[in-house]
């Protein structure tokens, strides 16, 4: 997150810098908005390709696309065309590769027999995968020895409920994929919280505060992109 309000914040001064200097003819032919656009783009591509997020990938490649095709003569393709191959591409390349392998507090996941809760919706154990696509779902974490979780979800709404999850250890690990929908988190108050979510295209959004009064510390990772993620403390 330091990261992120760094390059923004240098971003926006060079920006200022543009606007001003854009009056004396020094710059190119190209627009403030294409320039601003293309930077944009550039550096949601390669924060993409650092946490191997084919959303991000493909998605700034399709509106450089769009944007330069006519100035390089390479108008081959409508833009409805370009945005819908960048979609399918993104699901299908996400599907069969996944996401990013290393994220700061990542773990390894393998889930146990006992743990998996894809299509169910009371989960338990100490593993729990839950999953959505194309649709709305509900999840309730039902659990007196809760470690990690991975919760993904795809073109649709979930909804997960941690308020009666035990963590054990007082150390748990939830990682986030959350693309194109949106997430919705109740999580206990008295947990400690660590956040640190990242989001391309979307916001994630805590409501309420935790009081943090238990050992119980869940560390939350992963990343929305083009969606939302909303945070209860209940």
């Amino acid at each position: 997150m330091k990261n992120r309000k760094i390059f923004w914040g240098i971003f926006f001064i060079v920006m200022a810098v543009i606007v001003v200097i854009s009056r004396f003819d020094i710059l190119p032919n190209i627009s403030v908005f294409t320039f601003l656009a293309t930077v944009i783009f550039g550096w949601v591509l390669l924060d993409g390709i650092r946490h191997r997020n084919f959303y991000e990938i493909l998605f700034p490649i399709a509106f450089l696309y769009i944007l330069y095709d006519e100035p390089l003569g390479i108008e081959l393709l409508t833009p409805w065309t370009v945005l819908v191959a960048a979609l399918f591409l993104s699901i299908g390349l996400t599907l069969l590769f996944g996401g990013k392998k290393h994220h700061k507090h990542a773990i390894e996941f393998e889930w146990n027999s006992n743990g998996i809760g894809k299509n169910n919706e009371q989960c338990g154990g100490e593993s729990i995968h839950c999953e959505n696509n194309f649709g709305a779902a509900i999840r309730y974490i039902h659990s007196d020895c809760f470690a990690k979780a991975h919760l993904e979800n795809n073109f649709g709404t979930m909804t997960v409920y941690f308020d009666n999850a035990i963590i054990q250890g007082n150390i748990a690990n939830v990682k986030v994929d959350n693309n194109f929908g949106e997430m919705i988190l109740y999580l206990p108050k008295e947990w400690r919280i660590q956040n640190n979510l990242q989001h391309c295209f979307g916001s994630v959004n805590e409501h309420g505060k935790p009081i943090e009064t238990s050992n119980a510390t869940l560390h939350l990772y992963g990343d929305t992109s083009f969606g939302n993620v909303e945070i209860y403390y209940v």
